[in-house]
């Protein structure tokens, strides 16, 4: 294909523009997978011939190894796209065991190329960096003119002047993602807000260091033409510049903020403690030069006074500077949120702590700000945020979400549609949760957290591309948002880009080195690529950092369990019991310890931890998952019928998105297979490995087609399963083992003897009483 080339295709009024790699109908942009995008185009170019199965995935996937189930699924987006039928086929048309060949009627132009002057301006590309080093955004490469005959010494002149007209477009591109920049819309005036210094030298006020930041941040940002520094950001900022957070502000420093931001106005600040009285200090600076332009102070006799005189602080400032504000949001702090300082302080804390995913922290405080104020609407819907989307128990979140939307008279619109996001999200709506991030990010673009919400979406959708999209946009917005690696870091796990995974996670640890869940998430990028002993070592450094962190307790529970460590994974979800914050995750301790009993053969055990779980039947799919395995293997199809059915009835659904439905496809095979339904158990496992993996999970369920192409005899199918997982993950758990079983049932013993030697050095500290350690040692010796 002439990748260069740029071609419009029209058809029955689609058009198909190969340049902007879009899909428009009617002058409306359609959604199609940057895949499914490539297969029509490659149908298209070659639409005068037939076009058969391994030459698209040849073509197309390349070294990748997939299975012929990814190219039905691009073949099936593009007729839905076209609106075609296989059976009356308009456009594509299937050729019975030979291919496909494009057959309706197209018309092509061809759009003149535009140089790199012309060039169209794309969201950059983060590409992988060394250890140690931020990511870096490349601008689109110029396009390539047709080739034509000069002289050696003006060739050489053009090369040198390509070469530093690209140089100087890298460099521009990497300094876009190393700076945040305010100045996004030249009529509102970006405005950087530094924390204040505390005077006072008293520990207990030292919270309003930020605090005090806070609430000029949300007062001054209630403008319509001011566009103000986050917290967050400002945080990532000084961190970089190499800031204590113990420490006072300089002016050097925050004019070094400003330079980055390319903010225009500076406010700094200090506190002090007088007696019983407090006073604080606010000074406006011209940002380029530095220059006071006005300062203000105020002085309050109780603390609880300072939310009501900030706003007025902030209103004095607002006005020097000539800030309009939106009529539904002119009022302060004290108004919109709450007028008591104590609840303002926790809910402050309880933000942050939410952000570091510390959720039994933050929710405590919440409650806590609560108590202070039972009107404080954003306490409530923060409480329903961390139960429902960044946690997994979206029911128990709805009560406090509509308890905030109860309260909409304290509540500024950015509120209520963040708000509304939750509530769509744990209703499980998720198209209008999407279309509402889309509505955050439009009218508030600085808003970090919802480029990460809406790509947690997009991926349950399974809409990777479209996520990765969103994320690294988030970053040429703040390119030090730690959540924004981390998510990008998953999505890259879990299309097995497992180089682009780490470097993101290690990425998110160098902005987060102390926290657990930055060394848990690196963990599990190492482990979905095979690479145990270092995903163990992150996991022991996320539990040094946070003993009962019983996230990465789990995870390394998982890693011994996939290294045959049966007895080591069994203990470690006992402690992970004990530590559980919630009911929902002894649930699920005792359910992995089943299924690794069941796997070590002990089914007695695996009943034992059944029994701890029979009371989530009816609410919790994994729970009904182990009873539905216990059931298989007793053979009791009629009861493993009606757990499957009740599993399938039940919503789907991953903190804040929908959960892949990987689980439900295998189930359905494992069902069939039991059945005797031979060909619907491949097509369920077809449609299984189709779905993302759950690369948290115990198991991931990658080997469960090759498994039952070794069940059903179908060796060579099972042999090239085997070996695409080994691309995926060389030390998948048992893949190695089972492929060695398979040679050996093809007669190829040698071949099946090095497997089987692989297998055991991969699992080499494994159980000695493990089942596969026992057959694989006696089949060497023998």
């Amino acid at each position: 294909m002439d990748r260069q080339a740029h071609r419009i295709y029209r058809l029955d009024g689609v058009e198909i523009d190969t340049a902007r790699a879009c899909v428009t109908r009617n002058s409306k942009e359609l959604h199609v997978r940057q895949k499914t995008f490539q297969v029509l185009v490659f149908l298209l170019e070659h639409r005068e011939r037939l076009v058969t199965k391994d030459e698209l995935i040849e073509q197309l996937w390349g070294d990748i190894a997939v299975t012929e189930n990814a190219l039905d699924q691009c073949l099936a987006e593009i007729r839905r796209l076209l609106g075609d039928n296989s059976r009356q086929p308009r456009f594509l048309k299937t050729i019975p065991r030979s291919g496909y060949r494009f057959i309706g009627n197209v018309t092509e132009t061809h759009a003149p190329q535009t140089g790199p002057a012309e060039s169209r301006s794309i969201v950059p590309e983060v590409t992988t960096a060394q250890p140690g080093e931020p990511p870096v955004a490349h601008a689109a490469p110029p396009s390539r003119s047709r080739p034509v005959l000069i002289g050696g010494a003006v060739l050489m002149v053009v090369a040198v002047s390509l070469v530093g007209w690209y140089v100087l477009r890298q460099r521009a591109a990497r300094q876009s993602l190393v700076s945040t920049t305010l100045a996004q819309d030249p009529a509102k005036r970006p405005v950087a807000v530094m924390f204040f210094d505390n005077q006072s030298g008293s520990a207990d006020l030292d919270w309003l260091r930020e605090g005090l930041a806070d609430m000029i941040i949300a007062d001054l940002s209630r403008s319509n033409n001011l566009a103000v520094l986050s917290r967050q950001q400002l945080h990532v900022l000084l961190d970089r510049l190499g800031h204590h957070p113990a420490d006072k502000i300089t002016l050097d420093e925050a004019l070094n903020v400003a330079r980055q931001t390319q903010a225009k106005l500076l406010v700094l600040g200090s506190f002090a403690k007088l007696g019983e009285q407090i006073r604080v200090d606010v000074q406006l600076h011209d940002a380029r030069d530095g220059q006071l332009l006005t300062a203000e102070r105020l002085v309050v006799d109780q603390p609880a006074q300072i939310l009501t005189q900030i706003d007025l602080l902030a209103l004095k400032l607002a006005t020097y500077i000539g800030a309009s504000s939106q009529p539904e949001t002119n009022h302060g702090v004290a108004q919109t949120m709450t007028s008591n300082l104590a609840a303002f302080r926790n809910y402050s804390l309880g933000v942050e702590k939410a952000q570091r995913l510390r959720s039994e922290e933050a929710i405590r405080l919440f409650q806590q700000a609560i108590a202070l104020d039972s009107n404080f609407a954003m306490a409530y819907a923060r409480i329903g945020f961390v139960i429902g989307v960044t946690g997994s128990n979206p029911d128990k979140a709805k009560p406090y979400l509509q308890k905030a939307f109860q309260l909409t008279d304290r509540l500024t619109e950015k509120d209520k549609l963040q708000i509304q996001a939750w509530y769509e999200t744990v209703n499980f709506d998720y198209a209008a949760a999407i279309n509402t991030f889309r509505k955050i990010l439009a009218a508030y673009p600085l808003e970090v957290e919802a480029y990460r919400r809406l790509a947690a979406l997009l991926r349950g959708e399974e809409r990777p591309q479209e996520a990765i999209e969103v994320l690294k946009l988030g970053l040429v917005i703040d390119p030090g948002a730690e959540d924004l690696y981390n998510g990008l870091g998953s999505v890259y796990s879990q299309m097995g880009r497992h180089d682009e995974a780490i470097a993101m996670f290690q990425r998110y640890v160098q902005l987060a080195p102390g926290e657990p869940n930055s060394h848990d998430s690196l963990g599990l990028g190492y482990q979905w690529a095979g690479r145990y002993d270092e995903a163990i070592q992150e996991y022991q450094s996320a539990l040094q950092l946070q003993p009962n962190f019983e996230i990465a307790m789990a995870h390394l529970a998982n890693v011994y369990f996939q290294q045959g460590r049966y007895t080591a994974a069994i203990e470690q979800y006992q402690r992970y019991i004990k530590v559980a914050p919630s009911n929902a995750e002894r649930v699920r301790g005792y359910i992995s310890i089943g299924y690794i009993e069941l796997r070590r053969g002990d089914v007695k055990a695996a009943e034992a931890a059944a029994r701890q779980v029979t009371e989530a039947l009816q609410r919790d799919a994994a729970a009904m998952g182990l009873h539905y395995w216990l059931a298989l293997h007793r053979n009791d199809l009629a009861t493993a019928a009606k757990l499957k059915s009740n599993m399938e009835k039940m919503p789907t659904y991953d903190r804040g998105a929908r959960s892949s439905l990987r689980p439900l496809w295998f189930f359905r095979g494992m069902y069939a297979l039991k059945s005797g339904a031979r060909d619907e158990a491949i097509e369920a496992f077809k449609h299984a490995i189709g779905q993302r993996p759950q690369t948290w999970n115990i198991d991931a369920y990658e080997d469960c087609l090759a498994n039952a192409y070794l069940e059903l005899g179908r060796l060579d199918e099972a042999v090239a399963e085997y070996q695409r997982i080994s691309k995926l993950n060389p030390n998948y758990p048992l893949v190695h083992y089972r492929l060695a079983q398979a040679y050996e049932r093809k007669g190829l013993r040698d071949r099946g003897r090095m497997e089987y030697e692989r297998f055991l050095e991969v699992w080499k500290d494994a159980g000695t009483d493990v089942p596969e350690i026992i057959n694989a040692r006696k089949a060497l010796s023998g």
